[in-house]
């Protein structure tokens, strides 16, 4: 269970012999924050991440990216365009995807927040008829669509079959009718090297063409921080 508020013992609420009131007391908001982190479903290899403990490694390509999305989360709410992180395995895209949910809701910032993995959110879908108990495709993409701020990671991880590009068509294009704010990781660029897949090689013209209206492209170039590690050629 847990434990009890030792200011309002549980109330939620601190009365006030002054004014004969009560004033909502802190456990109120740390409960709220909670919710949402819970809400969030951000993986928990990722709950460390910071905006402050992200680590540019004196690149210019890594602080750049990092100021880009504090702006981004100093002016949240206020209508803008949501973000579109690209760059290879390793460099730090997630950790600042996630960095930017976390400092939203810590700052009690408003906004239903939610955090997918697109490989993963393709194999729930596909689980989903195949299992009576599961829950319907209607009801694992609606909460998606519904977020004011979304994070969709590993863009374009999956093969591009017809299923893959209907589902990720009908969740992005339900967010681009709606004009709701979404935050894209992906390992795919515009212009990749010679006989390397682009970014609309794996999600098709139209949506690649959805996303230059609807964020700003961050490209990050950097080693891989995973195989810098370990090496032990860098420092947690």
């Amino acid at each position: 269970m847990e434990p009890l508020c030792e200011d309002c013992n549980g109330t939620g609420w601190i009365a006030s012999p002054a004014s004969f009131d009560s004033q909502p007391c802190h456990c109120q908001s740390d409960r709220k924050r909670s919710q949402r982190f819970e809400a969030s479903a951000i993986p928990r290899r990722y709950l460390h991440c910071r905006l402050e403990n992200f680590s540019d490694r004196d690149n210019v390509s890594l602080r750049r990216a990092r100021q880009q999305v504090r702006e981004f989360v100093d002016v949240w709410p206020l209508g803008q365009h949501g973000l579109l992180l690209m760059g290879p395995c390793g460099v730090g895209k997630t950790h600042l995807a996630v960095a930017a949910l976390r400092e939203i809701i810590e700052q009690d910032k408003p906004g239903r927040i939610m955090f997918r993995n697109f490989q993963d959110l393709i194999q729930e879908v596909h689980a989903s008829f195949e299992n009576d108990q599961a829950p319907s495709k209607s009801e694992i993409l609606r909460p998606l669509i519904d977020a004011d701020l979304l994070v969709l990671d590993e863009l374009g991880s999956q093969k591009p079959t017809s299923f893959v590009q209907d589902t990720l068509y009908y969740v992005i294009n339900s967010r681009y009718n709606e004009d709701r704010t979404t935050f894209f990781t992906t390992n795919y660029l515009d212009d990749p090297p010679a006989r390397a897949e682009s970014l609309q090689d794996r999600i098709g013209r139209p949506l690649r063409s959805r996303l230059f209206e609807m964020t700003e492209r961050v490209i990050i170039e950097s080693e891989d921080f995973r195989a810098l590690k370990s090496k032990g050629r860098v420092r947690i």
